[in-house]
């Protein structure tokens, strides 16, 4: 009688969903990495093409070049102050070949990133573009280059990272021959249609990156802008890695590590295999007691994997829920004699109140602005701002830096003084969420605001709450005449991007000397006055405990970039589902 024939080994569906699942999330994850290696072999070609070029041109040949774009960069700057002027033809200028320059930017390990003319859709689809209306960026004062690039597509990576970079960072243009060296030193968000925020800064010689943002959504402009420093300079800072937590190196170490930890468990299998088939009957039980030892500790892993992602996700859910909470302001010791206040004027002296610093922020850069709540307060806090009615409790922080903006209310001008003038406070509005300035929509007429420096007391009665137009600065004026000293507290009317503000006035009605104010209003204020000695810490402890900032800080991860902070997650969970099901 003939052996029966063996059944064909059947497959279960967890085995074939893990499978196909993990193939199929391979190819979506590698198509970005694979598609940027592709399209950055086609840039290094056009790169040599125009060394080559360069290589071939003469020196006369490139200081005619360089004259005619220096004085097509007279030619923008003066159309863009009004004034009448010939047209030069922009095809013309630096147009040797089909690569107009380079960019390098250390901190993100581009090197060689070719722009090209203008900014058509044929043109950023193959790499950077050079903003038409903008300075060629030749260097010279009086010069604003415009050089722009994609973020989030799928097949290149481009300036996707550039919102990693952080002020003080340097990128480099390399154009006839020349190679320019810049400092970055602001970031801002803006529409689409606001094109003034490209135009030259008379005296300065800067160049900007301009990316769409979020990513994938493009529904605001990314500008990050940096001036020339000397070359020698930018060539002795220290380079800071901004892209360590690229997309490529997660997935590409994630995709290592799976397989490394698959062969290492089926080189384990494999070897307890053929002892257990081992004649020698001890072998052959040892071999089975390491095969049931292995598949325990797999199913551990399968279970530590399960437990680790539900642990991530809940403490991400609890860093989100704290991230849209105000932080409670603890009570601040000013001393017997109001000493604290005599650290105010060095912070006030030190501040910075550009407002070309602030930009457009969200929850994720709230919850960054929570963890660093102490040191910001403490660095920069200049006194107080209650409105009892709508419970706001809030440190006022001298100059607009962006951690202020998120912290408390900041300082609009250096030499502003309460209960002198019109003292205006800033706030940035997370929008939708019950934090910083947001209640002041609720305020009335005749409603109290109290403000202190630490040495007096100034009360404001509301006499306007409205919403007006970003243009309307008549309400952040210093001296209002024919008025009373004036509080002004604004922000953000609506989402990003918003033209509208939310303003509140308030008229000075009392100043009151913390010496002799109402113990009640003091501790309204939240202020204590003991002969303990005065550091010139407002906060002495941080309100913000370790888990939760680390909490918000992984909430805000997930949030910024869940491509690398799920994936490798996900695939490792994996794993061991399709080890389990492929030795069965």
């Amino acid at each position: 009688m003939g052996k029966k024939p063996k059944k064909a080994k059947k497959h279960s569906f967890l085995m074939i969903f893990a499978c196909l699942m993990i193939f199929a999330g391979t190819l979506i994850l590698l198509y970005p990495i694979v598609g940027n290696y592709l399209a950055n072999r086609e840039r290094s070609e056009a790169v040599s093409q125009y060394d080559d070029t360069l290589k071939k041109m003469s020196q006369e040949e490139r200081d005619a070049q360089l004259v005619l774009a220096e004085k097509y960069n007279e030619y923008i700057y003066k159309k863009q102050q009004g004034k009448s002027v010939e047209p030069i033809v922009y095809s013309s200028v630096a147009n040797e070949g089909a690569v107009m320059g380079t960019l390098d930017i250390p901190a993100l390990d581009i090197q060689s990133l070719p722009f090209y003319h203008g900014t058509s859709y044929k043109t950023l689809d193959k790499g950077l573009g050079h903003f038409e209306p903008s300075s060629i960026p030749v260097g010279g004062i009086n010069t604003r280059s415009v050089i722009t690039g994609h973020s989030g597509v799928k097949n290149q990576v481009l300036f996707t990272d550039v919102k990693n970079l952080v002020e003080g960072d340097i990128f480099f243009v390399n154009i006839l021959g020349k190679r320019l060296a810049y400092e970055i030193d602001s970031f801002e968000e803006v529409l689409p249609s606001e094109v003034d925020k490209v135009k030259v800064i008379s005296g300065k010689d800067t160049v900007t990156l301009l990316t769409c943002t979020p990513p994938g959504i493009n529904t605001y402009r990314l500008l990050v802008t940096g001036h020339r420093i000397p070359y020698e300079e930018a060539l002795n800072k220290k380079v800071t890695k901004r892209n360590l937590w690229s997309y490529q190196t997660v997935v590409l170490l994630t995709l290592a590590l799976n397989l490394l930890f698959f062969l290492i468990l089926m080189g384990i299998y494999r070897y307890q295999v053929k002892r257990f088939r081992s004649k020698d009957p001890l072998v052959s039980q040892k071999g089975r007691k390491r095969l049931k030892q292995l598949f325990f500790v797999t199913k551990c892993l399968f279970v530590a994997l399960f437990l680790s992602m539900v642990t991530i996700l809940g403490i991400a859910i609890y860093g989100y829920a704290h991230m849209q909470e105000e932080t409670d302001m603890p009570l601040i010791n000013i001393g017997q004699q109001e000493e604290i206040s005599e650290y105010n004027l060095d912070k006030i002296s030190q501040a910075n109140y550009e407002e070309k610093q602030i930009a457009s922020v969200n929850v994720s850069n709230y919850a960054e602005a929570k963890t660093v709540f102490q040191q910001t307060t403490n660095n920069w806090g200049i006194g107080k701002l209650v409105i009892p009615k709508v419970s706001i409790d809030l440190p006022i922080l001298a100059g607009l830096a962006n951690e202020n903006l998120l912290t408390g209310a900041a300082t609009y001008r250096k030499n502003q003084q309460l209960g002198k003038g019109n003292y205006v406070l800033l706030a940035h509005n997370i929008f939708d969420k019950d934090v910083l300035l947001h209640r002041i929509q609720d305020l009335s007429e005749g409603d109290i605001i109290y403000t202190t420096d630490f040495k007096d007391i100034y009360t404001y009665k509301v006499t306007i709450n409205k919403v007006i137009e970003d243009t309307e600065v008549s309400y952040v004026e210093n001296e209002m005449s024919g008025t009373a000293a004036l509080l002004t507290l604004l922000r953000c009317e609506g989402d990003i991007g918003t033209i509208y503000r939310r303003v509140v006035q308030g008229e000075l009605s009392s100043i009151q000397p913390l010496k002799t104010a109402d113990k009640e209003v003091i501790k309204e204020l939240g202020l204590l006055q003991t002969n303990q000695k005065i550091t010139g810490e407002l906060v002495k402890k941080n309100p913000v405990h370790s888990f939760e900032k680390k909490s918000m800080v992984l909430s805000a991860k997930i949030i910024s970039e869940p491509m690398q902070t799920i994936v490798p997650l996900f695939l490792l969970f994996l794993m061991p589902i399709l080890f389990l099901n492929f030795i069965r």
